[in-house]
């Protein structure tokens, strides 16, 4: 019995000393081959039930390492706790060291810039997620408090900014469309009406106050999160026509974000990206198939007219410029139009604008009585801020004259170089922005718009033209003379005779054309019914109005009239009133009436008493001075006379007796 004691005894000793050798060895967490084989070693031969347990509570933990690595001792970095692995070769496994190492570099790289933008928002399987109502209200609910947040106190919620930024970036269609257009009002709310610069590498390294750490984390964060939408609306609304109906639809929504954006963004960073992204959507050839396309005319000819610097007009001219080179100038005439609601290119005179906001003048006994020390240096204060009143206005001319000229020399080169590549469906565009910008180009320039326009007439066969070329051969007509009768300086040096000629042509064509009175259409057109409505000058026009206006032009705004055209008109015009409309003849009977008191020798071609002539009228001439209009007689008034229109029977009567007065 002692002896079975004895030996119990032993047996618990060595299973105790067993047991604390084992439990040294988890508390170090480390185990190598030599600690396996001596557990073995103390493990007996014939194991029981309770051995076999503690030996499978001895095995080590799978920790994710390879064979020849051990664990380290656990760091903590940024209150976070990091498990080391240890790699026990030599050279063999130094690569996986490395890749280790640089994979925590490049997270611990990321969080810096994440903790600046904000969380990341959780990612989903967007593609297999089906979008419930649930989920949507959901949604909705989840944008609506960012948006909040950032209109309660922008600085402080920046976070749910660069959320939002990265919402819109989602491929889900809801979620790109919500946070996109949420995005709209919260970047016209909070960005400002100036430039934003980046810092520089020693401002970034000076210690500044906590509210500018504050305040310069704020702008670069919103400075990088503007970019980013700004690029996502770029990239949807290059979205082909074509393309999917849901890329489509996302494109419409991109395009009318950054037309709602515009006015803002004109003067913030990065607004030729705005510019040219709407700029390069209306360069189109089909505009009718684009619902936005209206809508960003209209938003580029609102910021057009109101910019008086000239800076933002500078740009839009620019892009617009090179946009239509790479189209091969293939675009609407509504596109090009735009081009007239340059309000830079209009008179400016700085010293003419006065102070809407000045203060009214008190009474007596309403001033705040002040010592004459005060009123001294009131008096040398109000001296300096009108010095610096007159500096910045001289300043603002200086700049604006110089956006002027490049924005007149871009403008008019544009205009040469459509004319130049005989695009009809751009014609009336250019012929109106020269009617109204022309006369600002230098001599030489303006000898180059004539020249042009001379070959444009040249080109086309004057005694077969269809409509649309008839109205060409018309606008060129008016244009060349509004730009030299508003050219001081040309009105003697220029010979016009070849458009003189050509409008003497293609009069009877005009009689002809069942569309005389029918106006032009355009996109820009104005309701006839507002008050406010401005006619343009030329491209709107009807050809009968387009013919009155050259007519005034040759005989009555310049020195290209003679007694030779005013009668070969005169028979012309008497000619073609047998085939035109009612309206149409009353005007040209008011032009006759009108060229007779300018010219009182026409009144001999209504009647063949007391004349001497030589030959014989040739109505086929093409051009007044091989007419022989001397020798033409008006009997078109026996027609005229019994016409239809009482109006027309009463100024024939008219302008007969006014003949006669003429010639006593």
């Amino acid at each position: 019995m002692v002896s079975q004691k004895r030996s119990q005894k032993a047996a618990h000793e060595r299973n105790v000393k067993r047991r604390k050798e084992q439990d040294a060895l988890l508390e170090g967490g480390l185990f190598t081959r030599e600690d396996f084989e001596n557990i073995e070693d103390l493990v007996p031969s014939k194991k029981s039930w309770d051995d076999q347990e503690q030996d499978y509570e001895l095995q080590p933990r799978k920790l994710g390492y390879i064979e020849d690595q051990v664990e380290g001792l656990p760091i903590k970095v940024k209150g976070k706790v990091e498990r080391r692995i240890i790699d026990a070769r030599p050279a063999k496994s130094t690569e996986v060291a490395k890749e280790s190492t640089q994979s925590k570099e490049s997270t611990q790289s990321e969080e810096p810039h994440e903790a600046e933008s904000g969380p990341e928002p959780e990612e989903e399987d967007e593609g297999a997620t089906v979008d419930t109502a649930e989920r949507v209200l959901k949604l909705k609910e989840e944008i609506a408090e960012a948006v909040e947040n950032l209109m309660e106190d922008s600085e402080e919620h920046i976070a749910s900014l660069t959320r939002l930024r990265k919402m819109a970036q989602s491929k889900n269609t809801n979620t790109c469309k919500f946070s996109m257009l949420a995005l709209v009002p919260v970047f016209k709310s909070i960005i400002p009406g100036y430039k934003i610069r980046p810092l520089s590498d020693l401002e970034k390294r000076e210690k500044v106050s906590k509210e500018v750490a504050k305040l310069r984390n704020f702008e670069e964060v919103l400075v990088h999160n503007y970019k980013e939408y700004i690029e996502l609306l770029a990239t949807l609304a290059k979205t082909p026509n074509s393309g999917n109906t849901i890329q489509v639809a996302l494109g419409n929504l991109a395009a009318s974000a950054a037309v709602e954006l515009l006015p803002t963004a004109s003067r913030f960073n990065f607004s030729t990206e705005v510019l040219s992204l709407l700029i390069r959507r209306i360069c189109k050839p089909n505009p009718k198939a684009d619902p936005v396309y209206t809508k960003i005319i209209k938003a580029l000819e609102n910021l057009l007219s109101e910019d008086d610097e000239g800076s933002i007009s500078l740009d839009v001219v620019r892009i617009f410029s090179k946009t239509l080179k790479t189209r091969s100038f293939l675009v609407d005439e509504s596109a090009l139009n735009i081009l007239l609601s340059l309000e830079i290119l209009q008179g400016y005179d700085p010293n003419t604008k006065t102070d809407e906001h000045r203060k009214p003048k008190l009474k007596k006994k309403d001033r705040v009585h002040i010592s004459k020390k005060q009123r001294k240096a009131r008096k040398e204060l109000k001296k300096v801020e009108e010095e610096m009143h007159r500096a910045q206005q001289t300043v603002f001319a200086e700049e604006r004259e110089r956006n002027q000229a490049e924005i007149l020399k871009l403008a008019l080169a544009l205009y040469l170089n459509i004319l130049r590549q005989n695009n009809s469906q751009l014609i009336g565009a250019v012929l109106e922005g020269l009617a109204k910008f022309g006369h600002m180009s230098n001599f030489d320039l303006l000898g180059d718009f004539l020249e042009v326009l001379r070959e444009l007439i040249t080109t086309s066969e004057l005694d077969s033209l269809s409509s649309t070329e008839t109205r060409k051969v018309l606008l060129c007509i008016v244009t060349a003379f509004s730009l030299v009768s508003r050219h001081s300086a040309m009105k003697v040096t220029m010979d016009l005779s070849s458009f003189v000629d050509a409008l003497y042509a293609i009069i009877p064509n005009i009689s002809l054309d069942a569309d005389l009175e029918y106006s032009h259409k355009s996109l820009r057109m104005a309701d006839p019914l507002n008050s406010e409505f401005i006619k343009p000058s030329v491209n709107v026009s009807t050809k009968a109005e387009l013919l009155l206006r050259a007519l005034d032009y040759v005989f009555f705004r310049s020195k290209s009239g003679s007694k030779v055209r005013a009668a070969a008109f005169t028979k012309r015009l008497y000619t073609a009133m047998a085939n035109t409309p009612e309206k149409t003849g009353v005007a040209v009977l008011k032009f006759m009436d009108k060229l007779m008191s300018r010219y009182p020798e026409v009144g001999g071609l209504y009647s063949t008493e007391d004349r001497i002539g030589n030959g014989s009228f040739q109505l086929e001439a093409q051009t007044p001075s091989r007419s022989n209009a001397e020798a033409a007689t008006i009997w078109e008034n026996f027609l005229l006379l019994k016409h239809y229109s009482p109006l027309v029977v009463k100024g024939t009567k008219g302008i007969l007796e006014k003949s006669r007065d003429s010639l006593k």
